[in-house]
């Protein structure tokens, strides 16, 4: 299910990051002088000559409370998961059936970067989750907690979805990752020191498949590297400047599995580079958030590699 899962992921993270931008943004107030897409009106105001409006929709729901915003969240995003999948993904066309797609084998279909690419996804969706259970009104420990649920549970959603279709079939190996991806984002957010240690982070540096129009950013595979970025300043919990300015890389990637016109390949890597999230805050002043922390910037780093085929 390799290709499949990178759409899904656009897919969920798009309506997510939107949500999010919505509902959890700056809140439109009666008396902020700004009016809401949704709002309605219903009768004049006579004092002022203006039409008074309704709250909006998205201002109702901040007003619920955290478990009613929880159920309602989850319950929608769920619901538009199938919906999609039984419109674009062929769900519900077979009965339910198992599919191996092995590990990191080279006669996999790709290698293992889509099992990476499923992990990945779950380490991301959870984080995803995190913010907005945060926003939601949740403590920190809930809101990871929660989050790790609800990405999981969508993630496996969307396996169980993919048993039923005629043209894939439920993942162990798959179901596996996207646990893994979870976990992991659980454990980094639960846990905040392990954010000083390590990123998961994914690079992406278009291939000639992708110029050449035979790929999408999603499943442009020979243009992927899944990184852990290891920061010596946060494992020695040390202030030094140039400690906070280096990290060391461990990554895998394959190349040539789009097609059988190239020789499939599958490499490891280690390799010393820069932290850009603290170089850039040094250079600018500027804090460039946390985007950093889950995409490498490409050619910031000297990989040594090795081919394992």
């Amino acid at each position: 299910m390799g290709i499949k899962i990178y759409y899904r992921l656009l897919v969920l993270l798009l309506i997510l990051g939107a949500i999010e931008n919505e509902l959890f943004g700056q809140n439109i107030t009666e008396s902020s002088g700004n009016y809401s897409f949704f709002t309605n009106v219903t009768n004049n105001n006579s004092e002022t000559g203006m039409l008074p409006k309704k709250k909006s929709f998205l201002n109702k729901f901040n007003e619920l409370s955290r478990k009613k915003k929880t159920i309602y969240f989850n319950t929608a995003t769920f619901v538009a998961t199938m919906t999609i999948g039984a419109a674009s993904w062929d769900y519900y066309s077979s009965s339910f059936d198992f599919r191996n797609e092995g590990w990191f084998d080279p006669d996999t279909n790709y290698g293992g970067s889509d099992k990476l690419g499923h992990a990945f996804g779950g380490y991301v969706l959870t984080s995803v989750y995190n913010s907005i259970y945060k926003k939601f009104g949740y403590t920190d420990e809930k809101a990871i907690l929660y989050g790790a649920l609800s990405s999981w549970s969508l993630m496996t959603l969307i396996e169980v979805g993919d048993g039923f279709s005629q043209d894939y079939g439920f993942s162990v190996q798959d179901e596996v990752f996207n646990t893994a991806g979870v976990m992991l984002g659980y454990f980094r957010h639960r846990y905040p020191r392990l954010k000083e240690i390590f990123d998961y982070r994914l690079e992406w540096v278009p291939s000639q498949e992708f110029r050449d129009g035979d790929a999408d950013p999603f499943t442009d595979y020979s243009g992927h590297k899944n990184i852990i970025a290891l920061k010596p300043a946060g494992i020695l919990k040390s202030d030094n400047p140039l400690l906070k300015a280096i990290e060391l890389n461990v990554g895998f990637y394959t190349r040539g599995y789009e097609d059988n016109f190239h020789a499939h390949k599958r490499y490891m890597f280690c390799g010393i580079g820069l932290n850009m999230t603290y170089v850039i805050e040094q250079l600018t002043g500027h804090k460039v958030g946390g985007i950093f922390n889950y995409l490498q910037v490409p050619f910031t780093y000297i990989p040594f590699k090795t081919e394992l085929d």
